[in-house]
């Protein structure tokens, strides 16, 4: 079994959430910004960091934590445990409607680049994300009050499963 932590990051713009698409793996579904910590980096570091890698954009809030929560992989064929992080940043800069974005360092183990085609969503429309990344997207409201508190599984906080009906 692997054991992972990782990040996911709703960023907002106003009343609207940041996504994308990779350019070449249209099959990968439209996700948020998030990624692996690395060792010895704090989740809120780790949270800008990829914010900034998958973007290119810099001007952020400081990371509201939204939730913590444990999901195993393995019903979905991976042997695989996640420890993930979900945050909530701020976009305080100038929102473009559409741009193409390369990750220098993704975590895939491919070292080569891979291309976002990124863009704007409306939070008040139906909002589609794959796998886990929309797990709390409910979270974010209209005017950005975030509930700061972690949902706590059957065994306390951070041993909630991935099961969305137990969240």
């Amino acid at each position: 079994m692997t054991y992972r932590n990782r990040v996911f990051i709703y960023i907002t713009n106003g009343d609207h959430l940041l996504v994308f698409d990779h350019v070449d793996f249209p099959d990968a579904g439209t996700q948020i910004p998030g990624g692996t910590i690395d060792p010895g980096e704090t989740p809120e570091a780790a949270a800008l960091r990829e914010a900034r890698e998958e973007t290119g954009l810099s001007d952020f809030s400081s990371p509201a934590l939204i939730a913590r929560q444990k999901m195993d992989l393995e019903p979905f064929g991976k042997q695989e445990v996640i420890d993930a992080w979900f945050y909530h940043l701020q976009y305080e800069g100038e929102r473009k409607k559409r741009w193409r974005h390369a990750e220098q360092t993704p975590g895939d183990g491919s070292g080569q680049p891979i291309l976002f085609e990124l863009y704007w969503v409306p939070l008040r429309g139906k909002v589609s994300l794959n796998g886990a990344d929309g797990l709390y997207l409910e979270r974010i409201t209209f005017n950005h009050s975030v509930s700061r508190s972690i949902i706590p599984g059957p065994s306390g906080p951070g041993d909630a499963t991935v099961k969305r009906d137990t969240v």
